[in-house]
């Protein structure tokens, strides 16, 4: 491997060195991604008229994957034969931006699915629900209450204005707080 790799021309070993190191970050960021970490919800879709249909386009996902297709695209380049430095960065430049327009869509599409029949937290104001964690007294923390919404029984995490909550508490939703319900005893 140590001799492959010292055979390179001094930009292929840059390219493929970028190539490694994107590629294990993408790989990281779609696992996250597939497991719920990290999730998008500030992935805005044009709502109010700021910013573009897709979101921010300078992000570290789009940073990742204009990478990724940069380094992959000058070696893909040379590969072909192009040797000329300048013909394999410009063919990776596009390479990248094809990522990049990819990777946006495919997020937009994401959080449109996402989106789409959603339990809306507006409709939990003035339900009925009941405490399944603890929730702190004066917003000091965050609990969790479960509520039987638009027909689907979820967990929801919920803050109090007043004195703490303990745990099998029956409360009625208040208001909404960001992604979480306020709650207050029956």
């Amino acid at each position: 491997m140590a001799e492959w790799f010292a055979d390179l021309s001094g930009l292929q070993q840059t390219l493929f060195l970028i190539a490694v190191a994107s590629t294990a970050v993408f790989a990281i960021q779609v696992i996250f991604t597939l497991l719920g970490i990290g999730e998008f919800d500030d992935l805005e879709l044009g709502e109010g008229g700021e910013g573009t249909p897709f979101g921010d386009i300078f992000t570290i996902r789009n940073g990742v994957s204009f990478l990724m297709g940069l380094s992959w695209g000058g070696l893909m380049a040379y590969s072909w034969g192009l040797t000329h430095a300048a013909f394999a960065i410009l063919i990776g430049c596009v390479v990248g931006s094809l990522f990049v327009g990819l990777n946006m869509g495919l997020l937009a599409l994401m959080a449109m699915v996402k989106h789409e029949g959603n339990v809306q937290l507006e409709n939990a104001v003035g339900q009925d629900a009941r405490v399944t964690l603890a929730v702190p007294e004066g917003r000091s923390g965050v609990g969790k209450v479960s509520l039987s919404l638009q027909g689907r029984l979820k967990e929801y995490h919920a803050v109090t204005d007043g004195r703490a909550l303990l745990r099998n508490t029956a409360v009625t939703v208040v208001d909404i707080s960001g992604s979480q319900l306020v709650v207050a005893t029956l």
